[in-house]
Formats: structure tokens, sequence, C-alpha cells
């Protein structure tokens, strides 16, 4: 088989998420071209979206279009995932009750808070890491040490200790399946006012005893973070999930909620890339800097020699910036540095 442009094939597994009434399209289009399937696992699997391209391809009814072994396969991993977001699920209905006990001013956000919510129809769809929960930022502490008591005693950190960093170490339990992150902010600190978490608990709301983000505060969550804690506004790149989360949360029947992200710059960004395989997501309005974003983007996939080149001198000049940011301001970076790399053992 001729490896297909990956241009091609992005194209091929948008359309399959898509909320479009495109079924005889694409039904034509399995029937009467070739498809890169292998292609299609690949990307489908860096993005995260194997069992949601399951969902979508039986919703649609396409699944007897694809090959029977790949199939079973996706409907395999569709089945492990769910009954995952399952336990996931249970276990931050845990938390919410020992939270709730104890008075803790807290809400689940991003892919657990969506599950929770019913934002997609088969739990399955959407593939999660860690439980992530927002704290009010005087109980952070109280809800820390709550979690290890209940068993949540083993931590994940980095070597370097962060300064005004958005979120607690990972707590982990031995007898729970999901580790947890505690936030005080959602956003890196110099964008934290993107997104004010006050407001965000004041706007919560409660489904099946589990608190979770107002719908227009969960669009934001989810776009804001990509762009800027994922650094996707820096590389000028997409993924699918969170722009498959926003079709989820019906975000393209929301016109309101579309011209309030479309004065944002981040968010405007996000919604302009995301348009170049979702025509349902175009922003309402566009400034020069946000259409050459998106002239960059479709440029780099058609031409990903391009993105290499432009992403090598980005991430060259933004470590020296970091490197020189942390030397300058970060106590245990310098000490770390000159422990491991300099080899002055002695160094306390």
């Amino acid at each position: 088989m001729t490896k297909r442009p990956v241009y091609t094939t992005t194209k091929f597994i948008a359309d399959i998420l898509s909320f479009t009434e495109n079924q005889e399209a694409l039904s034509r289009q399995m029937e009467e071209t070739s498809i890169d399937w292998d292609q299609v696992v690949v990307i489908g699997s860096k993005h995260l979206m194997l069992p949601a391209l399951y969902c979508r391809l039986k919703a649609k009814k396409l699944i007897a279009l694809i090959p029977e072994d790949l199939s079973v396969y996706l409907k395999e991993i569709s089945h492990i995932n769910r009954g995952r977001n399952e336990v996931l699920l249970t276990e931050a209905r845990e938390i919410s009750e020992i939270f709730k006990k104890e008075n803790i001013d807290h809400v689940f956000i991003k892919g657990i808070a969506l599950i929770a919510g019913h934002s997609f129809k088969d739990p399955a769809e959407r593939m999660l890491t860690d439980i992530d929960v927002l704290v009010a930022e005087n109980q952070l502490q109280n809800a820390f040490d709550l979690l290890t008591k209940y068993g949540y005693t083993e931590t994940v950190t980095g070597i370097i200790e962060r300064i005004n960093h958005r979120h607690l170490p990972r707590q982990v339990s031995p007898q729970k399946f999901g580790a947890i992150e505690l936030h005080s902010e959602i956003l890196r600190h110099e964008h934290r006012h993107l997104i004010v978490n006050e407001q965000v608990l004041k706007n919560k709301r409660i489904v099946n005893g589990i608190c979770i983000p107002s719908i227009e505060d969960a669009i934001k969550i989810s776009i804001l973070a990509f762009q800027i804690n994922d650094k996707a506004q820096r590389y000028v790149y997409f993924a699918f999930k969170p722009i498959y989360d926003c079709l989820a949360i019906n975000l393209t029947n929301k016109p309101v909620v579309i011209e309030n992200l479309s004065g944002q710059k981040h968010s405007q960004s996000f919604l302009a890339i995301a348009s170049v395989f979702f025509k349902e997501m175009t922003p309402i309005k566009s400034s020069n800097y946000s259409k050459l974003l998106r002239h960059y983007f479709t440029l780099s996939l058609r031409y990903p020699i391009l993105r290499k080149v432009v992403y090598s001198i980005t991430n060259i000049l933004v470590n020296i910036y970091v490197r020189l940011n942390l030397l300058l301001y970060n106590k245990s970076y310098r000490r770390h540095l000159l422990k491991n790399k300099i080899g002055l053992k002695f160094i306390k």
C-alpha cells in the first residue's frame, strides 16, 4: 500500500470524529479509495484517540467498512478504556466524598470532569491520565494531607523545585488506579488571569455527587490548558483530544461562547487551527496573528521538514531562555546542576 500524506490521513480521522452529518461521504470514501489504516492507527494512537475513533465509526455505522482485525483491536482497546474510566470515576466519587466531609472547596477538571458530566455518549471515548482537581488555594495543603491520610502516600516529583507551580506533586495510592493532581491554578502562573480559579469554583455544577465546571469553564479549560500548559500556542500544533472535548461539550452550537473565545488570542488561535479540519470551529473573527498561525500550520502539515526546522530553532531559543532563568532565579536548579552535572557531591 502506498503511504498517504499525513495531511490526508489526518483529515480522514477528523471527518470520522466530526459530529457533522457526513456518513454518506465517509462511506463512499472508505469504499472507493485506499485507506492507509496503519497510518490511521499510528496517528490515532499518538493523539490518544483510538477509542474515540472506534466509538464514532460505530455511531456512524461504518464499522463494517474497516478491516476486521482492526475492528477487533479497536473494540478491545475501547473495552479496556471503558473499564478503566469507570474505575477512575468511582475513585473520583470517593475523593469527592472525602473533601465534602471536610468542607474542602473543590472542582474536578479536565477529562475526569467531562466523563462525570456525561459529555460523551460512551465513557470509553476519552482516554485519561490523572484525576485533576482544582482546590481553593487556602485549602490546598489540607486537601493534600487528607489524601495522604486516605492512602495516597506516594508522590511523584521532579528533580527541580518549581516556583509558582500550578499543582502539588502527583499523589499515588498503591491500592488505587488513578494518580491525583491537586491544582491551586489551572494555567501556568504568568497566564493564570485567563481563568479565574475562584470563579470556576463558584460556577461549579454537581453531577452524581461530583463537582465539575460549568460548560463554558470546561471549554475554556480544555482550550487554554492545551494552548498554554502544553505549549501548543508556542509551537503551533494541534491535538485531536482538546478539539474532540469541545465537540463533545457541544461548543459548535454555542455561538456566544465561540464569540467570547474568538476575542482572546490563545483561544482564537486554537479555533483557527482546529478549523483547518473542523470548519464548524471557525472563529467568528480572526486577527492577522491567528491567520498567520493557521497558514503556517497548514504548510507544516504538507511540508513536514518546515515544521522540524522551525520547531528545532524555537526549541533551542526557548531552552536557552528557560535555562538562564532557572540558573538565575531557581536555587534548587543550581543545586542540582552543581551536584549532578559538575560533580560537587558535597553540596547540601
